[in-house]
């Protein structure tokens, strides 16, 4: 097993229980997120004017209500996936539009409103400053509906239930945004870790080739050498004998600098003392 196969492996292993960690908690969000969106929009539907019958809406409100156990059915594998996610905001922006249609209150004030809160869910840094922003855009608009509103407006309260549908979706729409950013920062740690690990692994690899060369490159002498007592020769493994010098430099990396020992200085030359000076 290679080194790298090691070093994968407790990622690998540690990946999925992360994610389905995740896969949980971004179900267990999103279902009470979708259950008080759900309400709302119900409850915006049937206290406002509109022209459809009563079967109609009843039809429609239990379409509503029921996505809320079709939710909880899915599997959590599927929560993990980006576009389950991306598909239920889909499905709520594009059910939240048909509500406000139907419901009578497709005016230009609300749904500039509505775009607005989803333009800050892409664009806001975090949740906190994305709902900051979104309450104060929603007070902004209430302010709008209490002013231009008259006493005897019939369509009053379901006018200022468009109020907690616009918070509503924009804890959705900020959740939504705040996951996919948890995500994204997640997959880059990964990233970094993996690059981090590749870099240790290849630095490792390169010490050891190193190493590796640097342990071929030294040679060593050991055991028995069959050795000359007369002419100091050696023999070698192919049965040739040599000088001790050609030997070692052969066997090792030790190389020699010829002189003469004093000793033989004086056998060689009995005239010569050993520091090079003529006896009397």
């Amino acid at each position: 097993m290679s080194d790298t196969t090691l070093l994968a492996e407790p990622m690998t292993a540690e990946t999925p229980a992360g994610s389905v960690s995740r896969a949980q908690t971004t179900r267990a969000q999103f279902l009470i997120l979708q259950t008080v969106f759900a309400i709302v929009l119900c409850y915006q539907f049937l206290f406002s004017l509109n022209n459809l019958t009563a079967p109609t809406q009843a039809a429609l409100v239990l379409g509503m209500l029921l996505t809320i156990p079709a939710l909880m059915a899915a599997p959590v594998s599927l929560w993990s996936a980006e576009w389950f996610t991306a598909a239920l905001v889909l499905a709520d922006t594009v059910l939240t539009t048909v509500v406000i249609y139907l419901s009578g209150g497709a005016g230009s004030e609300m749904y500039l409103t509505y775009f607005l809160i989803i333009l800050l869910a892409a664009t806001t840094q975090s949740l906190q400053q994305h709902l900051v922003l979104c309450v104060t855009l929603c007070a902004g608009y209430w302010l709008t509906l209490y002013l231009g509103a008259d006493g005897s407006d019939p369509d009053l309260q379901g006018k200022l239930l468009r109020i907690p549908v616009l918070l509503i979706m924009a804890t959705f729409y900020g959740a939504a945004a705040e996951m996919v950013r948890k995500e994204r920062q997640q997959k880059a740690g990964l990233l970094d870790t993996l690059t981090e690990l590749r870099q240790a692994h290849e630095e490792r690899s390169r010490l050891i080739r190193d190493l590796q060369d640097a342990l071929a490159s030294v040679k060593t002498l050991q055991g028995l050498l069959p050795i000359c007592s007369l002419c100091k020769k050696v023999r070698d493994d192919q049965g040739y004998w040599s000088q001790i010098e050609t030997y070692l430099r052969k066997h090792s990396r030790a190389d020699f600098s010829h002189g003469i020992c004093p000793e033989c200085v004086g056998k060689l030359y009995p005239d010569t003392n050993p520091v090079g000076h003529r006896k009397d």
